[in-house]
């Protein structure tokens, strides 16, 4: 799957299962989670994490939380990308 603009950022928390809080150079930002699982193994405080940016104003986050990088390897957690 493509995403027309991703920016690189570092995941903070996830209050709940369809938020984040995702840092984006030095400015924190609400986040939706593309995917409602757990992730605890994953999404650990201080991952570096890819970003889909929406232009959408009636959205109440900009950013999708799409992939994360665990060790060296690139992780998709958008459940609605094929695998």
């Amino acid at each position: 799957m493509r995403y027309a603009r991703t920016v690189t950022g570092t995941f903070l928390e996830r209050p709940n299962r369809f938020i984040a809080f995702c840092e984006i150079d030095g400015v924190r930002h609400r986040c939706h989670v593309k995917n409602t699982g757990r992730c605890r193994e994953i999404l650990i405080p201080g991952t570096r994490v890819i970003l889909s940016e929406s232009d959408n104003p009636s959205r109440s986050t900009r950013y999708d939380l799409v992939a994360a990088w665990k060790g060296d390897r690139l992780i998709n957690i958008d459940s609605q990308a094929p695998n």
